[in-house]
């Protein structure tokens, strides 16, 4: 009834296609595979020194998803609802300068997660009080983190407290590398 396709060979009941001329006639041949290896060499090393031309740097996150607020009724929300009445919120910058202008010895060694309360002024809405409820484990990111908190305005009288967990994390940045003449 069917019979067998022109250059198909049969295996018991199935029938398979052969291989294309262009399959059969182009074998991979040493050089080609030395080119392929090549390659792949060179997409490594590219690669492994992009990695290494890139450098960490320190931020502060906050995750809105963590964390709690209390309103004006002293009921416990999720901090995303507080977050739409933030009116002025600046967050907490990582401190990587030190009294040296030079950015080698900046410090990056700065780590912690902590945990901050903050108590608003219903009739203001300004952040009347800042409250380590656990600290980072570093003064300084403490420093930055309460001294930031206290600057927060929000709605006036919708949120009387905002539990904040903010914790330090990495963003990797590339690293342009140049020769400078001393000229």
């Amino acid at each position: 009834m069917f019979g067998k396709p022109d250059g198909a060979t049969t295996c018991g009941r199935f029938v398979l296609p052969l291989r294309s001329r262009f399959e059969l006639a182009h074998q991979p041949n040493k050089k080609e595979n030395q080119m392929k290896t090549l390659t792949t060499v060179i997409a490594i090393t590219l690669i492994a020194f992009t990695a290494s031309a890139s450098e960490g740097v320190p931020y502060i996150a906050m995750p809105i998803d963590n964390g709690y607020a209390i309103d004006a009724h002293g009921r416990r929300q999720p901090n995303a609802l507080c977050a739409r009445d933030v009116i002025w919120a600046c967050p907490p910058r990582y401190p990587l300068r030190s009294h040296s202008s030079d950015p080698a010895s900046w410090s990056r060694n700065h780590r912690g997660d902590g945990l901050y309360r903050l108590d608003i002024d219903l009739k203001t809405g300004r952040v009347s009080r800042v409250t380590i409820v656990t600290s980072s484990g570093s003064a300084v990111l403490d420093s930055a983190s309460t001294g930031a908190f206290s600057r927060w305005v929000f709605t006036p009288g919708k949120w009387s407290a905002m539990i904040i967990p903010p914790a330090v994390r990495t963003i990797w940045v590339p690293v342009l590398i140049q020769e400078r003449s001393l000229n």
